[in-house]
């Protein structure tokens, strides 16, 4: 079990990075080719430009929206706090905007003609639109990764989870060792919230492959009570 944990852990760890650093760098990618960076900054620069604003104010996001999905517990549905999060982290990712642009002005000076004056109506009309398709792709993208790959970083938990391994609960894949201590457990006349407790699995994980599996648990009627 401490190898499945530590596979389990892994492949946690490279969807993480997948979601914090491969996300952002391909849609600063987007930015630099798309728009007219290149041509004022060079290759480099633009590069440089485009990463400090995708990779940092996503993280910012992140961290804000994991502090959101702590205080609201099992509350909110996973769309509605990746929200909040984005919303919440807006202050936050405006004013490192403000700074970045304004150090990148005065090593490119060509870039201030295509920045609107701040607090100008331009201004604030573009950063509105920035921010909202900011709010967009940040909840397209969380959950999409809970969806698709299982990603529990800002699901809210669930009641049998345990507070150190509930990484482990959502999407998670079944080996051939968890199928053969779930046959042992079973055999031994556990009920079925002690199984899920032992695997670090939801009472409806165990209670799904217990019937894929063809097993008969003599207990099994205590899972709808749970």
């Amino acid at each position: 079990m401490e190898l499945v944990a530590h596979l389990r852990l892994s492949k946690q760890a490279l969807i993480d990075l997948v979601f914090f650093c491969g996300v952002p760098i391909v849609l600063a990618m987007f930015s630099a080719v798309l728009g007219p960076y290149l041509a004022i900054m060079g290759g480099a620069g633009a590069a440089v430009y485009v990463l400090s604003l995708a990779i940092v104010p996503w993280c910012l996001t992140g961290l804000v929206t994991q502090w959101v999905r702590k205080r609201t517990g099992r509350i909110l549905p996973l769309w509605l706090i990746a929200a909040i999060g984005a919303i919440a982290a807006g202050p936050l990712v405006s004013l490192y905007v403000y700074v970045v642009n304004s150090i990148a002005g005065d090593i490119w000076p060509a870039l201030g003609a295509l920045l609107p004056a701040t607090f100008s109506a331009a201004h604030l009309k573009s950063a509105a639109l920035s921010e909202g398709r900011a709010i967009v792709l940040w909840i397209a993208f969380v959950v999409i990764f809970d969806e698709t790959l299982g990603w529990p970083r800002f699901v809210p938990p669930t009641r049998e989870a345990s507070r150190e391994d509930r990484f482990q609960l959502s999407g998670a894949e079944w080996t051939a060792e968890d199928d053969a201590l779930l046959r042992s457990l079973i055999g031994s006349g556990k009920p079925p919230r002690a199984i899920a407790l032992e695997m670090k699995r939801t009472v409806g994980g165990i209670r799904a492959r217990t019937a894929k599996l063809g097993l008969r648990n003599n207990r099994l009627g205590d899972m709808s009570a749970d």
